[in-house]
């Protein structure tokens, strides 16, 4: 048995089942998808009812999912007039997450929702004698292993809106992390992103989880879709796959790196 996480899927599920086969994902390991399986890409609700209808594999709540809640009427109904619905249909790709989500039988879409709602925001776990603390982006102790529905609304904005990776006031100190004897793994910033702007303007080739003290950033840019901002093959977006067992990670890119970079490795 081993246990992996994985993170910021988008609506990318192909790709998603080549990450599967690439882990040799099996009934006996485990899978924490660490948020914002919907939008951006098109086949988002199918990858929700997937990781719902697998045992083995668990949601944690993303800030796409928490706008998708906020916006989409709570009965079930095919309506999307929610305090959220704005910023998520028109600025962050959930116009093709609702059409799919409408098109559901209603009895579905309320199963769906009654799923979601009943996620964790930040999950605990021990795998080999090290501790993990797993969330979408940011951290809160109140939050720990507590499911959505019991949890305040604002803590969980924080959790899967702030990041220390952006210039927000009070998110910019990693001593929130040292304190505590968790690896931190999470997603919500793209590794590109975060190397770009740490990395004076130049993106280091190669899809790879971004370290950084007692935290990991595993989110792999399928938000960007196949390519991170200016096309350049060689910053392969895709997803990365970390195995908490060992930390290996397994990369999982939308094209296959040009000839030259692999021969660099």
């Amino acid at each position: 048995m081993a246990v992996y996480t994985v993170s910021d899927l988008h609506g990318h599920y192909d790709l998603f089942r080549k990450g599967l086969e690439t882990i040799g994902f099996s009934d006996a390991d485990e899978l924490y998808v660490l948020g914002d399986v919907i939008d951006r890409g098109a086949e988002g609700i199918k990858l929700l009812r997937y990781i719902r209808d697998h045992k083995n594999m668990d949601l944690l709540l993303g800030n796409h999912e928490h706008m998708m809640l906020h916006s989409v009427d709570r009965s079930g109904r095919a309506l999307c007039s929610g305090i959220d619905s704005v910023i998520w249909l028109d600025y962050n790709g959930g116009e093709v997450t609702f059409a799919h989500y409408a098109a559901l039988t209603e009895g579905a879409r309320k199963r769906l929702l009654g799923w979601l709602r009943n996620r964790y925001v930040v999950k605990t776990l021990e795998v080999n004698g090290r501790n993990f603390c797993l969330s979408h982006s940011f951290f809160d102790e109140e939050l720990i292993n507590l499911r959505y529905r019991y949890a305040e609304d604002h803590a969980v904005y924080n959790v899967v809106w702030r990041s220390i990776y952006r210039e927000e006031p009070g998110t910019n100190a990693v001593d929130l992390y040292d304190q505590y004897d968790y690896t931190f793994i999470s997603g919500h910033v793209p590794v590109q992103y975060v190397k770009c702007y740490y990395g004076g303007g130049q993106v280091p080739p190669g899809l790879t989880a971004l370290w950084h003290g007692n935290m990991v950033d595993i989110d792999g840019g399928c938000s960007y879709g196949e390519h991170f901002d200016d096309g350049t093959p060689e910053h392969e977006n895709g997803m990365l796959f970390l195995r908490l067992d060992d930390l290996k990670e397994f990369p999982v890119r939308f094209r296959q790196a040009p000839k030259h970079m692999e021969e660099q490795r």
